[in-house]
């Protein structure tokens, strides 16, 4: 079996699932119980927040565990656009946003919310100028992811936040969801980050909200005392000690892992150039994790069948896309629909081979050739 689907989840570390375990049977108590085992669990709890604070420099009370992205992107944008709908109504987003992003904006919309949406120059990042010329005093959100979930396009994170930060009614939120534990980004002047640790073979079902600088947001659920203010239930415990684990490890690892990949992209972005029927969409500024491609008058479901048969597993957009539809990304890069409905994405990981991707090469090859 060859896996090229990293970018989609990210089998767990064995390491992290054994802590996770030893963590299930230690703190067995609430911790928000008033006894010895209660504090204990609450202590530890404290621990792993301090740690993913400074992280992204903020304090542990800006550490908000939830059940995973989506629900960290539906609170940061709902919560924002509920508390401060006296201050504006205007939220911008990019073009190449994640579903979890879309959805929840395209509701405040529906209760009369605008947006705008920034589109991407050819190289695949969002067009700054426009974004400058979007902001309006009415502006309450920007939300722009750090790398796209389709062709693994790094965002100017940076420059975003210091346009953002020109306008003090306007708070910016990126979703890093693809980014942390995959390559270095300043997050200094950003608000709100997404992260989840599945992304980074930690465990399914947790993410986390960064609230760097202290934001009032409406909550999204309410209930009883919990590790924040803005989520209510019982902490779970272990999940959040193995997405401690989880990002040190990937943070630690970042750079040596990173190397890894870059050889197997470099590799495979080279083998792909020569073959008049690909079209590569990932820009040069990406993430080597993703390679992006779109095929050139062949059979697309042909091919993934043909992958799938010999166990080699590919995705064609992200996993959250509805089935059949373009690329959102690729299109907006390219204008061209053709492209957008014939991408394959090949997402690695350091624990991908070199003779993997040859195989993968062959495989796809061999069905491509049988089209004529």
């Amino acid at each position: 079996m060859i896996y090229l689907d990293y970018a989609a989840h990210t089998p767990a570390d064995p390491k992290i699932l054994k802590l996770y375990d030893d963590a299930t049977m230690t703190y067995i108590a609430n911790p928000n119980s008033s006894h010895p085992l209660g504090k204990m669990a609450k202590m530890k709890i404290d621990e792993v927040s301090t740690y993913i604070g400074k992280c992204f420099n903020c304090n542990k009370e800006g550490v908000i565990y939830t059940s995973g992205a989506s629900e960290s992107n539906n609170l940061v944008i709902k919560g924002v656009c509920e508390r401060y709908k006296n201050s504006g109504n205007h939220i911008i987003i990019s073009a190449v946003e994640h579903s979890s992003i879309i959805a929840p904006v395209n509701y405040l919309v529906s209760l009369g919310y605008e947006v705008s949406i920034i589109p991407l120059k050819k190289n695949g990042t969002v067009d700054l100028e426009v974004l400058k010329k979007e902001i309006r005093p009415t502006t309450i959100l920007v939300s722009i992811c750090a790398v796209d979930g389709e062709t693994g396009a790094i965002q100017p994170v940076e420059e975003i936040a210091n346009i953002v930060k020109e306008h003090s009614n306007c708070i910016f939120h990126t979703d890093a969801t693809q980014a942390v534990g995959k390559v270095d980004i300043d997050y200094s002047n950003v608000d709100f980050i997404t992260f989840a640790p599945h992304k980074f073979f930690g465990l399914i079902g947790m993410g986390v909200l960064i609230n760097r600088n202290d934001i009032k947001i409406s909550p999204l659920i309410h209930g009883g005392k919990s590790t924040t203010i803005y989520r209510s239930g019982t902490p779970a415990i272990p999940n959040v000690i193995a997405t401690g684990a989880a990002l040190k490890e990937a943070l630690k690892s970042l750079k040596k892992r990173s190397n890894r990949v870059k050889k197997l992209n470099t590799f495979l972005r080279k083998e792909l150039n020569k073959l008049n029927y690909v079209y590569i969409n990932s820009p040069e500024n990406s993430i080597p994790n993703t390679l992006n491609i779109s095929l050139i008058e062949k059979d697309k479901k042909a091919i993934l069948d043909k992958l799938n048969k010999n166990e080699i597993y590919v995705s064609t957009t992200t996993a959250c896309s509805i089935d059949d539809t373009p690329s959102k990304s690729v299109l907006a890069m390219t204008n061209n629909e053709e492209l957008a409905r014939n991408t394959i994405r090949i997402s690695m990981s350091h624990l991908t081979t070199k003779e993997e991707l040859k195989k993968f090469l062959k495989v796809f090859k061999s069905a491509a050739k049988k089209q004529g």
